[in-house]
């Protein structure tokens, strides 16, 4: 950028060095006019007495012989001379002769001149004393005095002629003075500025490192070559920091693999790469999405600092596994990502993914303690064969991340490579959960109940609420939204109201009709709430429900997961007065230790036992004995055939629920239902 001569430093600079030259020669001149002047006045004087000094003989004996005549012919001389009067008088002060200069017109100078030298209008007085020739007729010799007044003005004239031809040499002096300070300064100052600033200018801001400025000429060891050795030591550690930042922008911190920016980089340069190939197979390449199975229970079982330590050994086997020209980075927590360029077909990529499902299950010990480390590797590859689509990285990373999806849901330990039907899915589970999160903060569920009868006498003894959902105009089935709720943590919130509308209407059932049981299920999520124990009993109290009318259903997976954990909050619900079931019985993996310390009132048998119902038996009368010899109560659920409820009345099962007892019925209808059970005393009497 130019600098405008008006606003440069250059033109400062000499403004300053010539006002800085006239200000010390004016102040030296003022002191040469004030000596001058003294000068001046002496001289002026000196020439006064000279003249007085010559004409002292003739001046005496014009005052010795009271001569006038000889008197005024010696100070006429005197006036010519350069006296501007001058005058004898005799000893008694008589005057005996007078002579005076006409004193011409005085300009402003002259007269300020005059006044600056001549303040005090100086004279020069000089007695005349008794010629020698002469006899002495007295006791002093002093017969009269000559007095001769400065011709001030002659002075003046003399003094001006030199202060003019001064002011303009020291003029003259002063700006030469000025103009060459200014030459020196923009030679040792300015000039090296200027190179320095170009020097700047020319260094690229997006590569400013490695450009160091170089010292002017002449200027290694002053405070230009201080200041320009101080900017490439800044220079430096400005790279320095630049780098370590660089690093940590696109490095994982505690792997040092690429980070998901460094990722998405090297990704959209590979895709650019394989879209601009010749050959498609030379120019295809491969994400591999990796996530490691079960990494959490490392986490809480040995801690993390033994899991940081597996996921440094996990990228280490990654980055081994694959070449130079391949990316391994870390996406968080456990997952990578492998980016492989120039991969000739699937089947070099499943190698690849092979060989690191073998490296990484070959690690066996990290630290001071054994491990047993498998993965799920999800595979995408560009371009799609067979398929027109174009995915930018955040694309292929999204089908990369759907086949590891799929790869952990068939157990894990495996690849799998992409397939559109994944990110069909995946849109819908999207579209779903989006849906479900308007529908909790809407409230935009509905119960439906489903009763259960005595086996014996098919008198109602209760209900199962289960909860329906309508999203753009069809109705979801709970198999599908029920998962995403979980997934998502909006089961809590689902949990909650289903809880609420259950107690409202058991309460109100009660109130209008009788004493009728709801049973709720429970997700994992709410069972392992520490808050959920306090909930319940917060839903009974609101709305006034007896504990023994609300039933929670609780899977058997879900509690056999972790009984010590649980426990506490079912002992808690069980204080209550809360009824507890454990669903789906049979299909977990229960211990019959744990089932008898769980404060459980009922087991329902599962349908796919009800199912095999009156052909194979077995598993079905082995759970209503054992309820039996624990004094639990039995309820079977998904008795569809009169042969399975005969079956199951004559085996002891205590309740029966399915579609040939009712399908489930809005709450209108379950509500007929329990006032047509009371009119007829069908319904069973509930004691808490």
């Amino acid at each position: 950028m130019a600098i405008p001569v008006l606003r440069s430093l250059t033109l400062k600079q000499a403004i300053h060095a010539v006002l800085a030259a006239f200000v010390i020669g004016l102040t030296i001149t003022a002191a040469e006019f004030a000596w001058t002047a003294t000068r001046e006045r002496t001289v002026a004087l000196a020439q006064v007495a000279d003249a007085v000094a010559l004409v002292d003989g003739p001046a005496a004996s014009a005052a010795w012989l009271i001569d006038a005549e000889l008197a005024g012919q010696v100070l006429q001389g005197m006036v010519r001379a350069n006296a501007a009067w001058a005058e004898i008088r005799l000893g008694d002060g008589t005057l005996l002769a007078r002579r005076e200069r006409p004193a011409g017109p005085a300009s402003l100078l002259e007269r300020a001149a005059t006044a600056l030298l001549f303040i005090d209008r100086p004279v020069v007085t000089h007695d005349l004393t008794t010629p020698a020739s002469a006899p002495k007729v007295a006791d002093s010799p002093r017969i009269g005095t000559l007095i001769v007044g400065i011709d001030t003005g002659r002075a003046a004239s003399g003094f001006l002629a030199y202060v003019s031809a001064a002011l303009v040499a020291g003029t003259l002096r002063n700006l030469l003075i000025g103009l060459a300070m200014a030459a020196v300064f923009h030679r040792l100052l300015t000039r090296p500025l200027l190179q320095i600033g170009r020097a700047v200018a020319r260094i690229d801001p997006e590569k400013p490192y490695g450009q160091p400025l170089a010292v002017p000429r002449g200027h290694a060891d002053d405070e230009l070559g201080f200041v320009i050795a101080r900017f490439n030591h800044t220079l430096t550690l400005l790279e320095r920091e630049h780098d370590e930042l660089r690093r940590l922008a696109t490095r994982c911190p505690l792997t040092g693999l690429a980070n998901r920016a460094l990722l998405l980089d090297r990704l959209d340069h590979a895709i650019e790469l394989a879209t601009r190939a010749r050959e498609p197979d030379a120019g295809r390449l491969a994400v591999l999405y990796v996530d490691l199975d079960r990494f959490k229970r490392v986490n809480d079982s040995l801690g993390h600092g033994v899991g940081d330590l597996l996921l440094c050994r996990v990228a280490e086997r990654l980055g081994a596994s694959v070449r130079r020209c391949d990316t391994v980075g870390r996406l968080g927590g456990d997952e990578f990502l492998v980016v492989l360029e120039r991969v000739a077909d699937r089947d070099e990529a499943a190698m690849v993914a092979q060989r690191l499902l073998d490296g990484l299950s070959s690690l066996r010990e990290v630290g001071e303690h054994r491990v047993h480390l498998t993965a799920s590797i999800g595979i995408a590859v560009h371009p799609l064969q067979g398929n027109g689509e174009s995915p930018d990285s955040t694309g292929l990373m999204r089908m990369a991340d759907s086949a590891m999806q799929a790869a952990k849901t068939a157990g894990g330990d495996r690849f799998v490579f992409y397939t559109r039907d994944m990110t069909d899915r995946a849109e819908t589970r999207l579209r779903l959960e989006s849906g479900l999160r308007e529908a909790v903060a809407a409230r935009a569920f509905e119960l439906v109940y489903q009763p259960k009868i005595e086996a014996a006498s098919g008198r109602l003894t209760g209900f199962e609420a289960l909860i329906r959902w309508r999203h753009e105009g069809a109705a979801i089935s709970p198999a599908d939204f029920i998962p995403v709720a979980e997934d998502t943590g909006l089961i809590i919130e689902i949990g909650r109201w289903v809880l609420e509308e259950a107690c409202r209407t058991a309460t109100r059932w009660a109130l209008d009709h009788g004493p009728v049981p709801v049973a709720v299920n429970v997700s994992a999520r709410q069972l392992a709430d520490p808050g959920f124990a306090r909930l319940v009993e917060q839903v009974l109290q609101r709305h006034g429900t007896p504990p023994h009318l609300l039933e929670l259903e609780i899977t058997e997976t879900v509690i056999m997961k972790d009984v010590r954990h649980h426990l506490p909050t079912l002992n808690r619900l069980r204080a209550l007065g809360v009824r507890i079931a454990i669903d789906d019985f049979g299909t977990g993996y229960s211990s019959l230790a744990y089932l008898r310390q769980l404060p459980v009132d009922v087991l329902k048998i599962d349908r796919s036992f009800v199912n095999d119902l009156p052909h194979a038996p077995d598993i079905a009368s082995t759970v209503i004995a054992l309820a039996q010899r624990l004094l639990l109560s039995t309820v079977a659920e998904g008795v569809e055939t009169a042969e399975q409820r005969h079956w199951l009345a004559e085996a002891g099962c205590d309740c029966l629920q399915g579609f040939l007892i009712s399908r489930p019925l809005a709450a209108e209808a379950a509500e007929a239902m329990v006032m047509t059970a009371f009119a007829r005393d069908e319904a069973l009497p509930m004691t808490a």
